[in-house]
């Protein structure tokens, strides 16, 4: 991780610890602060708008260490109204309809202007595609945003868990090469470490409506951005429901549970995760929030480990999964008669703690020796089609596949290094994939490799002319010849040793011929085998997407 990327975290880190203790000050003064009651578990009245100092040092953040693009704008833009509306909810205590407008507003703007929304429906009607993918974006924005408010009920509890999930989304990008969605991710964990300093048991400042919306917006978007680049369109969603699983399952349990005991939905209880370590567990606030840490962080590992081990991680996700099902029904979390997983295993223990089947019971006392002997069988078989079945999942038997279902890349391969050859490996799997927004950056990394890398080109050979719309390549050779490849005289065995992934985003960019066709901005950072400040160390590429590829149609190094 290059050293730009860490000092996002350290500066806004450090940043949000100066200005937190300013924001305390001035929430006293002012009365925003939280009061005791029968629910809190404070026992003194505490400022509650941290979030304040989290906001303006991301933002100063941003400026330092972010390159602008639309879906940067889009994202700050939408962030601010989230920040705004919980600044004046922690001010005015607005309605939850209120919020949940400026939310819905907020995440609109980012779909709309940033084009950012979940991907991979492009099996639909055309004309459902943009409907359906935007409504799954709004409702999973909207909820991730509220589930962090949510779940924000003991000291350090959510600022600590956003952490790890950031650090998380921070890694996964980095290692997909979009280096720009890790230091955004980790300039805003860097802001909220710093206001961690104070939050942590006993707090001295909350982090307020405007903290816990803002921090819970931001993930839900950069989320949408951060995973996907390697896997299934499937895990593109499916990773940050991975990682934010402490929260999904905390707001999912709390809509069941209020919903069994006719209660609102915005009616408050204490029956949450964090109360039932703490108060039905005897934890104390301390503990209680470092096991949610440490839950937090083996979801996020495991969605981590599914990026390189797709059988690990999903085997991962269901033990953990099973464990967290477990604590739910023996701490009553739902209901006291919601124990479905604790009466099947019931049918085994034959345990008078355990909740029984009363039929089952009854089945049992009339049965007879051959009966008994029968049913156990049967059991066996059960057990041994299970363990058949979850064998032959995460270990499948070598298959030739069909060769009617891989269809011939239309990228070519030159004969070339490791790098390139990683990067062709990566564009053919997007290809197949139908992962158009990879496919697209990968098309763009090959072809900067391939044209800045001089090392065993023959005379008057372009590295990537092949990427290169068909129409331009003359041309292209031409300004080569005539520009960069006029080094091949200093630097003949010039290679990049290492490349990464600024930026992605639409293109404003229109060629004649190809009016109507999409076109994109991917900006690449370059290292060579040679140090010489006068060798490109970045390059905007243009891409149009045309005859089922991606083409470049212009190049700006500088």
């Amino acid at each position: 991780m290059n050293l730009s990327i860490i000092m996002s975290f350290v500066v806004t880190m450090v940043i949000s610890a100066i200005l937190v203790p300013i924001v305390m000050k001035a929430g006293a003064q002012l009365g925003i602060v939280a009061h005791k009651n029968e629910r809190t578990v404070h026992k003194v009245d505490v400022p509650r708008i941290g979030g304040y100092a989290i906001y303006i040092s991301s933002l100063i953040g941003s400026v330092i260490f972010l390159k602008t693009d639309p879906q940067i704008n889009a994202i700050l833009i939408a962030g601010f109204l989230v920040f705004f509306v919980g600044l004046l909810d922690d001010v005015y205590d607005l309605s939850p309809k209120t919020k949940l407008i400026v939310e819905i507003a907020a995440a609109l703007i980012v779909i709309v202007h940033g084009n950012i929304y979940l991907k991979g429906f492009d099996n639909l009607p055309s004309n459902l595609v943009p409907v359906i993918p935007g409504i799954i974006t709004v409702i999973w924005i909207v909820g991730i945003t509220n589930a962090i408010n949510l779940i924000d009920g003991l000291d350090g509890l959510s600022s600590g868990i956003s952490i790890i999930v950031l650090f998380t989304i921070s890694m996964t990008s980095y290692t997909s090469g979009r280096t720009d969605i890790a230091s955004l991710s980790l300039l805003l964990a860097g802001a909220i470490m710093g206001f961690l300093f104070y939050n942590f048991h006993p707090a001295k400042v909350f982090l307020g409506d405007c903290g816990s919306l803002y921090i819970g917006f931001m993930i839900s978007v950069i989320s949408l951005l951060g995973f996907g680049y390697n896997v299934s369109t499937f895990f593109t969603l499916g990773a940050p429901i991975v990682v934010l699983m402490v929260p999904i399952m905390d707001t999912l349990i709390a809509i069941v549970r209020r919903k069994v005991h006719h209660k609102k939905f915005s009616e408050a209880d204490r029956a949450h995760l964090h109360h039932n370590l703490m108060f039905k567990l005897k934890l104390g606030h301390r503990k209680s929030v470092l096991v949610l840490y440490g839950v937090t962080f083996l979801f996020s590992l495991t969605s981590y480990i599914y990026y390189y081990d797709s059988a690990l991680g999903t085997l991962m996700f269901i033990i953990l999964m099973f464990i967290f099902e477990l604590f739910i029904e023996m701490t009553n979390m739902v209901s006291r008669k919601y124990k479905p997983v604790l009466t099947i295993i019931n049918i085994f223990l034959k345990s008078d703690n355990l909740p029984k089947i009363k039929h089952l019971e009854r089945y049992r006392a009339k049965r007879s020796e051959r009966r008994k002997i029968f049913d156990r069988f049967m059991v066996i078989i059960c057990l041994g089609a299970v363990i058949f079945a979850v064998s032959t999942y995460f270990y499948p038997s070598t298959t030739i596949e069909n060769p009617a279902q891989y269809v011939a890349t239309p990228y070519s391969q030159s004969d070339s290094n490791e790098i390139l050859s990683d990067i062709y490996n990566r564009l053919d799997r997007a290809f197949q994939s139908g992962l158009s927004s990879e496919e697209c950056q990968l098309a763009a990394s090959y072809f900067a490799v391939d044209y800045f890398t001089l090392n065993d080109k023959e005379e008057n050979q372009v590295g990537g002319i092949d990427y290169i719309y068909p129409s331009l390549q003359s041309e292209f050779n031409s300004f080569a010849l005539k520009s960069f490849y006029l080094y091949r005289d200093t630097y003949p065995n010039l290679e990049v040793t290492n490349y990464e992934i600024i930026s992605y985003s639409p293109s404003k960019v229109v060629i004649e011929g190809l009016e109507d066709n999409d076109y994109y901005n991917v900006l690449i950072s370059l290292e060579y085998n040679v140090e010489d400040q006068q060798l490109p160390t970045s390059a905007n590429i243009v891409m149009v997407y045309d005859s089922n590829r991606y083409y470049v149609v212009g190049v700006d190094n500088a």
